[in-house]
């Protein structure tokens, strides 16, 4: 399946979308090359479509295509050919939106369709939601921005979780941070070493659906703080 490049910064965008001037869906993030949005219905790889939303006070209206598409989860939109005035507007919006105060959750998992529908449920209940798909993008993510809470899973290829949480306790930096280990494996040795090593929680990955997982984080991190 083809997947989403992330090249620019994504902000949370949570207001509506209209697609090919019938379908309404609600947005989840969006960033200066594109918006992802919830959606319950199947659209083709590669297809183009019309998109209408508003940013702030501006009312845009543009060509997009679609890169990535889970059903019931979410689908990635690319902006095409977008004028000065629409790429002016998106990049305002996402100035002023880093701006803002949000509880922000750091979801480090690299299964894509587990990672979209967790972020969405969090984004819609009010979290800013920052991703990664293995330890390496999670250390990268965290040299631009600092998480309230980070939600990581413990088996990825390159840098798995068990060394992210031992890189995050040795910290100054990050050491403070609580982490919530979301793991398909739930043995009692597994859940003692990720708690001996400073995970603050320990999910089983089949037992935590997405309502689940936003409900633990409000009880760690608090309800959410509007941006």
């Amino acid at each position: 399946m083809m997947q989403e490049k992330r090249i620019f910064k994504r902000v949370p965008y949570t207001d509506n979308v209209l697609i090919n001037g019938s379908i309404l869906v609600k947005g989840i993030d969006i960033s200066e090359g594109g918006i992802y949005v919830h959606t319950g219905r199947k659209f083709a790889i590669g297809d183009i479509v019309r998109i209408s939303f508003r940013l702030a006070a501006t009312d845009l209206d543009l060509m997009a295509q679609v890169m990535s598409c889970q059903e019931s989860i979410g689908m990635g939109l690319k902006f095409l050919n977008l004028s000065p005035f629409a790429r002016k507007a998106a990049t305002d919006y996402i100035a002023e939106s880093g701006e803002k105060t949000k509880t922000t959750v750091l979801i480090v998992e690299d299964n894509e369709a587990s990672r979209r529908m967790n972020k969405s449920k969090l984004v819609l209940d009010g979290f800013g939601v920052m991703e990664a798909a293995n330890g390496v993008e999670a250390l990268k993510a965290l040299q631009d921005s600092v998480p309230d809470l980070i939600v990581l899973d413990l088996y990825m290829e390159g840098m798995d979780g068990f060394k992210v949480l031992s890189f995050l306790r040795a910290d100054e930096r990050y050491k403070n941070i609580p982490v919530m280990v979301l793991s398909a494996r739930g043995e009692k040795a597994e859940i003692e070493k990720a708690m001996a090593m400073g995970a603050n929680a320990f999910l089983v990955k089949m037992m935590t659906s997405p309502i689940k997982l936003s409900e633990a984080v409000k009880k760690m991190a608090g309800p959410a703080k509007k941006g």
